[in-house]
């Protein structure tokens, strides 16, 4: 493995930790709102298939298929700012829009053990659906992944897993409709935005490792922007509850 890919695959395995636990401390709080039930025609028309767990649980590990992928580190450190910016943008939603949703029965198969372990581990009633999260990264991966010399066959194969990630959360109930469209949009709007801005505040030939340090003080007012926002709901709600 070359110097700069161990240099990235440590950035990813800290960044991964963090995401998680700032992940699990604003679902800790979601979970405490009242909710909404979204549900809709089109949800209802939609079967339980447990099969399509694992392409659920797919999306804990495909963020490192780019790790693998990536010739042009640029693109990498969009995939990260980008998954951050999604993240910000995604609380705003949780906590503006809880949802919760009935869930179906089910049986005794492995693919519905996994479920249900799934489902009792999950933020209960919920609350982090909209926009969906699960979406987003699965479009941002993508994203990242094309244009990087691989085979077409590679590239199609990759969006293909991705596809299939957005429709499990459909189909093992995790998720509405409503949430992959919101996190289909929330990828595109940002990964657009990040490409632009990329473009104007730098050098392609420049070090990569370095670019990321510039790119993050570049949109560091995005992140208090949306920091501020957080704060704002969060002091109102609980200034309701009292």
């Amino acid at each position: 493995m070359s110097e700069i890919r161990k240099d990235y695959l440590k950035i990813i395995l800290i960044f991964y930790i963090v995401w998680a636990s700032v992940f699990i401390l604003e679902g800790l709080y979601a979970n405490s709102l009242p909710t909404s039930d979204l549900t809709s025609s089109i949800d209802k028309r939609i079967p339980l298939l447990p099969g399509f767990v694992w392409f659920y649980i797919l999306c804990y590990i495909f963020p490192m298929v780019p790790l693998f992928v990536v010739k042009n580190w640029h693109r990498f450190n969009l995939a990260l700012i980008a998954f951050a910016m999604c993240t910000f943008v995604a609380f705003i939603g949780h906590l503006l829009l809880p949802i919760a949703f009935p869930r179906q029965q089910l049986g005794a198969s492995i693919s519905e053990n996994l479920l249900k372990f799934i489902y009792l581990n999950d933020f209960r009633p919920g609350a982090q659906n909209f926009p969906s999260l699960h979406v987003s990264f699965a479009w941002i991966i993508y994203l990242t992944c094309k244009k990087q010399g691989m085979k077409k066959i590679y590239e199609l194969l990759i969006l293909l897993l991705a596809g299939l990630i957005i429709l499990s959360t459909v189909l093992v109930k995790q998720h509405l409709f409503i949430d992959i469209v919101g996190g289909t949009l929330l990828a595109f709007l940002i990964w657009f935005i990040l490409l632009r801005s990329y473009s104007v505040h730098v050098n392609p030939k420049e070090d990569p490792r370095l670019a990321l340090k510039l790119i993050a003080r570049k949109t560091l007012p995005f992140f208090y922007i949306c920091g501020a926002v957080l704060a704002v709901i969060i002091s109102y709600q609980l200034y309701e509850k009292i």
